[in-house]
């Protein structure tokens, strides 16, 4: 209870709002980090002091044939770790910006002013302020100090744009010693895309059920089903067997009424019942905010069997705390775990096209793109 008081003291004062109030009412020297061309990374620099801030540093890949008369200085990017002292504050405007700063200059305070699921901060503060007795249940619930560092590093990087506040995990995506499945069980793909997911789980020897609407991304799961030997369905999953829309955007592909697309939708438990599974040992969902509707969907199977569940739970800002609510109402002897993982290239090759690919191997980073997202809430 102690450590969460802190983190409400930290949220309200150093929310993103009030800290960039600090930075231009008094002033305070910040550095900007792009990795366009020189004349964007200036035209940036211009837009960041027209709102106020006293930006005397611009860190960028191009250092030739520079404006004259400058007011501040610029420094090649990879010269950045050799500055001292390292500037407090780094604002930066994409995420490969963001791990360059977390790699070159890991004592600064890394801001990436970025929207978060469509809302602007202050908006997000407004509603997690509002939920915070939802919050401090989640954060009680969490059975490990690493779950609860998870926890608010997802929360403080939210509400302070803070990217070097997020803790991301350093193993597989979905993959938490405790929460692993065995030999044979069955496990539930919840959201194929490509069948990666899916079949990483078929290698430990799991018998897998994977499920894909999206009729693009379903042919490349089916090429990965037919090597890893399990099964995918070009199908939805929710609360109640109907048609739906959808919008077609690779890897995060949504329902949506305005989507020119259409799949079908049916229940876990009316699927598992069907087909005559004996039972469901573990279920991933990876649905683009659609998880709450398929968890309803799956109450039978989840009161029946009590599946460990690996849940994304930040496509909405209430999934944070609607997710596990749902699960404790239908099974309140559940434990969970949370961890936050940095998309590779395996899992979402999307991100990365050949010139971002590049521009990651030359400062020797790994393909993992950092971010506010891919928060899992594990249950067991």
């Amino acid at each position: 209870m102690k450590n969460f008081i802190k983190l409400i003291q930290q949220v309200y004062e150093e929310r993103f709002s009030v800290t960039t109030n600090k930075l231009v009412r008094h002033k305070v020297p910040v550095a900007f980090l792009s990795l366009s061309s020189i004349e964007k990374a200036l035209e940036l620099v211009l837009n960041f002091r027209e709102q106020g801030l006293n930006i005397t540093r611009l860190f960028a890949l191009d250092t030739e044939n520079l404006p004259a008369n400058l007011d501040f200085e610029v420094v090649y990017v990879k010269q950045a770790a050799q500055i001292f002292p390292q500037p407090e504050y780094v604002f930066v405007t994409d995420q490969l910006s963001a791990a360059v700063a977390m790699k070159f200059m890991r004592g600064s305070k890394i801001i990436f002013p970025a929207d978060i699921r469509g809302e602007d901060t202050e908006t997000v503060y407004k509603i997690f302020m509002t939920h915070l007795d939802d919050l401090r249940e989640v954060y009680e619930s969490l059975i490990d100090e690493e779950s609860k560092r998870t926890f608010r590093g997802y929360w403080l990087g939210c509400i302070l744009n803070r990217i070097d506040l997020v803790v991301h995990a350093n193993t597989p995506h979905y993959f938490l010693t405790g929460f692993m499945p065995k030999p044979k069980d069955i496990f539930i793909d919840c959201g194929s895309y490509n069948g990666w997911t899916a079949a990483q789980f078929a290698k430990l020897g799991c018998e897998v059920y994977s499920f894909e609407m999206n009729k693009t991304n379903f042919e490349m799961a089916t090429k990965t089903a037919a090597e890893y030997n399990f099964t995918v369905e070009n199908l939805g999953l929710g609360s109640y067997p109907h048609e739906e829309n959808y919008i077609d955007a690779r890897g995060a592909s949504r329902l949506d009424a305005n989507g020119a697309n259409t799949t079908n939708i049916v229940t876990l438990d009316d699927y598992v019942r069907e087909n005559n599974l004996p039972r469901v040992d573990f279920i991933k969902m990876d649905v683009e905010g659609a998880e709450l509707d398929v968890l309803k969907g799956a109450a039978i199977s989840i009161t029946a069997w009590k599946p460990k569940l690996a849940l994304s739970a930040y496509h909405k800002l209430d999934d944070l705390w609607t997710l596990m609510n749902f699960v404790k109402s239908i099974r309140p002897d559940y434990e969970f775990a949370m961890r936050q993982y940095a998309l590779d290239y395996a899992s979402a090759p999307y991100f990365f096209n050949d010139s971002l690919e590049k521009l990651f191997k030359f400062f020797d980073l790994d393909l993992k793109n950092p971010y506010y997202e891919e928060c899992v809430l594990f249950a067991r």
